[in-house]
């Protein structure tokens, strides 16, 4: 049923739009379908790009050690030659794969973003009539148009980030309890704060982010609804009721918009705090293990 705001549901209940929204993300899954193999590819190649640069400083911490072990000798050249040459294969290999890999996502968004846009049109040739007299033109227009590209822009991103974030995640676990299990631990449960906090940001700003897109379609719809009947509006003397809508429902986009970019602009600082603690508690623990000789 169209929301109190002309044309959307009413995003600010938390129940229906969680259900509506994994119902939406179901039926997108299934759209994509065409592109399943392409996707999985790209999942490939994020995964192969994540390893090699999870397995790159190894390398590195090997180069440094050959480096080290030459200060009062010699350097062995030909074993810093076969780490360098080594390495740059690896990071070649890994520049590789996260190009092809956001070559066939981005490719992938843009045919899904360009079906999407033609079942719509063919969706608005057989809705009943019914339905445009109680949803806005301006407001299915941003459905074509800013919600599409939202969607293209998610998706886009979400799953190769996704993807890579998680294989580094839980590659950079592994190779940090094989370092060092007490230091693992100690950088486990400093980023544990941060996560926790990003958490709490990303639970109130989302519904931030709903109510942009909800006054973004109603502003949209009356725009296009007095501007493409002006002179009846005029005629009317309906100027002053029109602005006062317009005033009312900008105020509310920009509460919204205010809300939503001052939250997630949060996200940076918060990752850093926790980034920079996780360094000072890594530093103080490591030095008390080099004095105690753990």
């Amino acid at each position: 049923m169209p929301g109190p705001m002309g044309g959307r549901p009413n995003r600010n209940q938390s129940g229906p739009v969680e259900k509506g929204s994994i119902k939406s993300l179901g039926k997108l899954v299934k759209f994509c379908k065409p592109f399943y193999f392409a996707i999985l590819v790209a999942v490939v190649f994020a995964v192969g790009g994540a390893v090699c640069t999870i397995v790159g400083p190894t390398y590195i911490s090997d180069l440094m050690d050959v480096i080290t072990a030459g200060i009062t000798t010699s350097v062995d050249m030909v074993e810093f030659q076969r780490i360098a040459i080594t390495l740059v294969i690896i990071y070649a290999v890994s520049a590789v794969l996260s190009g092809t890999q956001h070559f066939i996502m981005n490719t992938v968004t843009q045919k899904t973003s360009k079906n999407l846009r033609e079942s719509i049109s063919k969706k608005i040739n057989k809705i009943p009539l019914a339905y445009f007299d109680r949803t806005t033109k301006g407001d299915i227009l941003s459905r074509v148009t800013n919600d599409v590209d939202t969607i293209g822009q998610a998706l886009s991103s979400a799953i190769s980030n996704l993807v890579s974030a998680v294989t580094m995640f839980i590659g950079v676990i592994v190779m940090m309890f094989v370092t060092n299990w007490i230091l693992a631990l100690v950088t486990i449960g400093a980023s544990l704060i941060g996560f926790l906090l990003m958490s709490l940001i990303l639970g109130r700003s989302q519904k931030y982010f709903n109510m942009k897109q909800e006054y973004l379609g109603v502003m949209d719809g009356q725009i296009e609804e007095v501007y493409t009947n002006h002179n009846v509006v005029k005629s009317y003397n309906g100027v002053k009721s029109e602005c006062e809508k317009f005033n009312d429902t900008n105020e509310k986009l920009y509460t919204s918009n205010w809300r939503s970019q001052f939250l997630s602009g949060m996200m940076q600082p918060i990752m850093s705090f926790a980034g920079n603690f996780s360094y000072l508690m890594v530093f103080g623990v490591g030095i008390a293990l080099a004095i105690n000789d753990m």
